[in-house]
């Protein structure tokens, strides 16, 4: 009993650690996902914005992620004159609150690159 009473604590601070930790990743993968998923549709549409990018991104992402912390850029990448690209990247911010621990912010970033017409 006495054992237990002392490893409880930090078992349980490690337990709830992890889980957040898997969270956060998963929401982060999510974010990457439905980037790359939504990016296609500048092959389909070369005008899409980026505000249209990122509302098409948040009606996926409804409930997985905080969607407030997600910013989302395109960009011309035309180091390659004849294959131009268009690169769509995307920010995520999440925080770690795990008790007795300090919060730390974590940012995750992805990009993916489409062939533009």
């Amino acid at each position: 009993m006495v054992e237990f009473a002392l490893v409880s604590p930090a078992l349980l601070v490690f337990l709830l650690g992890v889980f957040q930790l898997a969270w956060a990743l998963h929401c982060a993968a999510s974010v990457r996902w439905s980037l790359e998923t939504n990016a296609r549709s500048l092959l389909l549409n070369p005008a899409t914005t980026a505000d249209q990018l990122k509302s098409a991104m948040l009606s996926q992402l409804n409930g997985v992620a905080d969607t407030q912390n997600i910013t989302v850029s395109l960009a011309a990448d035309n180091t390659t004159p004849n294959a131009p690209m268009t690169r769509a990247s995307s920010v995520y911010q999440t925080h770690l609150s795990i008790p007795l621990l300090p919060q730390q912010a974590l940012t995750f970033n992805a990009q993916t690159e489409v062939p533009a017409p």
